[in-house]
């Protein structure tokens, strides 16, 4: 830092001394003009004693202002260089008045006025009118019109221009003072700028995601290393910094240029988590989630757009390995129910079976081809192909639908002394599949069990609209949060409450209800509060329906297959 402010001290010591020399240079010079002119018409002239004093005075002047440090004597030690100008010139005046030297008074009252303090500004001009009232006065000359010139037109022109160089000097100071705060501010600023650019460098180039933005024009304005880590190993980039082929979910299909994530977000969509295959079949592959958002200006108009980049292969492979879990374990579980639900059917119809236990074992076998139903279900939800319900609408009452699994459910809800009640208006007939209605009204029932508290309650209540049957399963458990809420009928969803604790779950059950209830023409929705309880309200409409009905099973991707 000391060799910066002595390098810096040195080049204005330096800018100081030459600006001193050329400005006696300029007074010298007119000097030297004027007396090479007075030589041409005066030869005689310019050997006057008087002439040449004024000339060697000019000469010491310039001699000092190159020799002199200037930078190391205060600063109003200059003011000696144009005083010792003024003398010259009035020697060389005295010496050849005809020459009019006077008038080069100027040059020394100008410089006083522009570089030096008020009172020095005021002297030039104060000097010259003395000495040339003197130079009257000395050689005893009277006083007529033709000394007005100069008595009075000369010093009061030499007034007015010290007067207009010294306010001139002192804008053009304060216009400096205000260009280097500018400057300063706009250094600031700068740095800040540079400061704030090279922290989202940093940041951007720490993520483990791709970034890349773009100007309205197409051009890359900003790209980080992860998306050039993505990209570059499978070919060479475009002018864009992206692959051109990449395909879509199937792996096989290549995406239409036109469809392509740069291409999109060009046209100004915003899209999130697009999911696209990059690499050639049968060479290296990874899957991307691709995302844009448009950076618009004040005005709302596009300026352009940044893409982001995420590499979910292992994500896609995890659900791809508990898909196949599922399915296997679920596979592997029809063959033992298939044996069980035999076996209970010879039982059923031994002829030596008591009343009693005919009842419970029918009970049982109406569970086991439940749950063997269930277990089929599960295996065609984490299926890749697009899967159909096949569904026997009938008139089925609501009302006993709840009662029958209200009843299966007393068993595990009285283990935890929480009570249950079924509530209705009445009888409450609709059009649906009645097996299936038990299957979404048992889900609904278990899960109030499951998550609710020791102790507490679960009511369902069937309420006849007119148009609609409205049937609501209340508890008191544990809630959920607005965010756990949004997710809720997603398949293989489990909130991250119940997560952490004991409470098992595949995350299907509301996923398989949902789709049964839409697939009757109906709606699901759920409130929830922390601490209180959490209510499902199921909407099913009374229309009969045809005979037979198909639904649509949502894919793996999560969209309508």
């Amino acid at each position: 830092m000391a060799r910066v402010m002595a390098r810096v001290a040195g080049v204005a010591a330096q800018r100081l001394e030459r600006s001193v020399f050329r400005m006696q240079m300029l007074a010298a010079t007119s000097v030297l003009a004027l007396t090479v002119v007075t030589y041409v018409f005066s030869p005689l002239g310019v050997t006057n004693a008087l002439y040449v004093t004024g000339l060697a005075i000019m000469f010491l002047a310039t001699a000092v202002a190159a020799a002199v440090p200037w930078a190391r004597l205060p600063h109003n030690a200059i003011a000696a260089v144009p005083l010792l100008d003024i003398a010259a010139m009035m020697f060389v005046r005295e010496g050849e008045p005809a020459a009019a030297a006077s008038l080069f008074f100027v040059f020394p009252i100008f410089w006083l006025a522009t570089h030096f303090s008020t009172w020095i500004a005021i002297l030039g001009p104060a000097i010259c009118a003395g000495l040339l009232w003197t130079s009257v006065w000395w050689r005893g000359e009277t006083l007529t019109v033709s000394n007005v010139p100069t008595l009075f037109v000369l010093p009061i022109t030499f007034m007015f221009l010290a007067t207009a160089a010294y306010q001139a000097a002192r804008r053009g100071a304060a216009h400096r003072i205000l260009l280097r705060q500018q400057s300063r501010l706009l250094e600031g600023a700068v740095a800040g700028v540079r400061r704030q650019q090279e922290t989202l460098d940093e940041i951007i180039n720490a993520v483990t995601f791709g970034v890349i933005g773009y100007d309205e024009r197409g051009n890359v304005v900003l790209v980080n290393q992860a998306h050039r880590a993505l990209m570059e190993p499978f070919g060479d980039l475009n002018d864009a910094l992206v692959q051109e082929r990449v395909y879509l979910p199937d792996r096989v299909t290549p995406i239409p240029e036109r469809r392509r994530p740069y291409r999109r977000a060009m046209r100004g969509e915003v899209f999130d988590n697009e999911i696209i295959w990059q690499g050639r079949p049968g060479e290296r592959r990874i899957a991307l989630a691709v995302s844009a958002r448009q950076l618009l200006d004040d005005d709302g108009e596009s300026q352009g757009c940044i893409i982001i980049t995420r590499d979910v292969t292992p994500e896609l492979a995890a659900v791809e390995a508990r898909d196949d879990f599922v399915a296997s374990v679920s596979h592997e579980l029809r063959t033992p129910l298939t044996s069980v639900l035999g076996y209970l059917d010879l039982v059923v119809d031994n002829p030596g079976l008591d009343t009693e236990s005919r009842r419970l074992v029918g009970i049982a076998l109406d569970n086991s081809e439940r749950l063997l139903q269930i277990v089929s279900d599960l295996l065609v939800t984490v299926s890749g192909d697009s899967h159909q319900f096949v569904m026997h609408f009938a008139p089925c009452e609501i009302t006993e639908i709840a009662a029958q699994s209200i009843e299966a459910a007393r068993v595990a809800g009285g283990a935890r002394g929480i009570t249950l009640d079924v509530r209705s208006s009445g009888d409450v007939i609709v059009m649906g599949d009645a097996f299936r209605l038990r299957q979404v009204m048992d889900n609904f029932v278990s899960n109030a069990i499951k998550y609710n508290v020791d102790g507490g309650s679960v009511v369902v209540t069937i309420t006849d609209t007119g148009s609609d049957a409205r049937v609501t399963v209340r508890d008191t458990g544990r809630g959920m949060r607005p965010d756990e809420q949004e997710r809720l009928f997603e398949r293989f969803y489990r909130a991250d409450s119940v997560r952490q604790t004991s409470i098992h779950g595949t995350g299907l059950g509301l996923n398989i209800a949902r789709e049964i209830i839409e697939e009757h023409g109906g709606s699901v929705s759920v409130e929830s509060e922390r601490g209180v309880g959490t209510t499902f309200t199921m909407t099913l409409p009374k229309e009969p329906r045809s005979a037979t009905v198909t639904g649509k099973r949502q894919g793996r991707n999560g969209h309508d297959a």
